[in-house]
C-alpha cells in the first residue's frame, strides 16, 4: 500500500469511528486495528488524535465552501435557498462528529478554535448575502435589525441540530430522516418574511421534508 493510500485509509477509517462512537472515544490505536496497520504505521501519516480531526475538518471545509459562495448579481430564489441547505446538511451528516463533539474539539485544538471560528464567519457572511439578495428581488421583506437576527439563529441552529438530536435520542440519526427535519426548521425560519407565491412554496418545501 502506498503512503497516500495509508493516509486516506486512516482518514476514512477515523471518520467512520469519529461518527460512530464520538471522536473522545476513539483512541488511535482502535483506529490501526479498525485499518489493519500498526500503530507505528499510523504515526508516520499524522503525530496525534488531534492532527486527524482538524485534517478531517479540513476536508469538510472543501465540501462545504463551494456552497457559501454566492456570485455578485446573482439574484437567489427559492429553489437556490433549499438546494443549499440540503447539501449544506448532507455536508455535515458525513462529518457529523465535529458537531456532536465540537466543544472538546474546539477547546483542545487551537488550529481548529481558529479554523471554525472562521468558518462561522464565512457562513454568516453568506447567510446575510442570501437575505439581501432575496430582498432585493423583492422576494423578502425584512428589516436590518431582523436580517441580523435571522442570520444568527439560523447560523445557531445549523451549528447545533445534530447535537440536538443526539440528545434527543433522535432515531432520526440511523436513517437520515433527522437531516430533512433540521433542513425544515431552517425553512421555517426565513417563511415569516417571504411574500407570495415564495412563501406557499416554501411552506410545501418544508411541510415536504418534515413529513420525509
Amino acid at each position: 500500500m502506498t503512503r497516500r493510500n495509508t493516509r486516506e485509509l486512516v482518514l476514512s477509517t477515523s471518520l467512520f469511528l469519529f461518527n460512530e462512537f464520538g471522536e473522545p472515544n476513539v483512541s488511535t490505536n482502535h483506529i490501526a486495528d479498525e485499518a489493519d496497520i500498526s500503530p507505528g504505521n499510523l504515526y508516520y501519516h499524522f503525530r496525534s488524535r488531534d492532527d486527524i480531526a482538524l485534517e478531517l475538518f479540513k476536508r469538510y471545509l472543501l465540501h462545504i465552501q463551494p456552497l457559501l459562495e454566492i456570485e455578485e448579481n446573482t439574484v437567489p430564489d427559492i429553489e437556490d435557498l433549499w438546494l443549499r441547505l440540503h447539501l449544506i446538511f448532507e455536508a455535515m451528516g458525513r462529518f457529523r462528529f465535529l458537531f456532536r463533539d465540537l466543544n472538546d474539539l474546539y477547546t483542545r485544538i487551537r488550529d481548529l478554535q481558529r479554523a471554525f471560528h472562521g468558518l462561522l464567519e464565512r457562513q454568516r457572511t453568506s447567510l446575510l448575502g442570501l437575505i439581501a439578495g432575496l430582498q432585493n428581488s423583492g422576494i423578502m421583506k425584512i428589516c436590518e435589525r431582523e436580517s441580523e437576527a435571522l442570520a444568527d439563529n439560523t447560523l445557531l441552529l445549523m451549528t447545533y441540530w445534530i447535537p440536538y438530536a443526539e440528545v434527543r435520542g433522535d432515531p432520526g440519526l440511523a436513517d437520515g430522516t433527522v437531516l430533512s427535519r433540521s433542513v425544515a426548521r431552517v425553512l421555517y425560519l426565513l417563511l415569516p418574511y417571504l411574500r407570495e407565491p415564495e412563501a406557499s412554496q416554501l411552506k410545501t418545501l418544508a411541510q415536504t421534508y418534515r413529513q420525509a
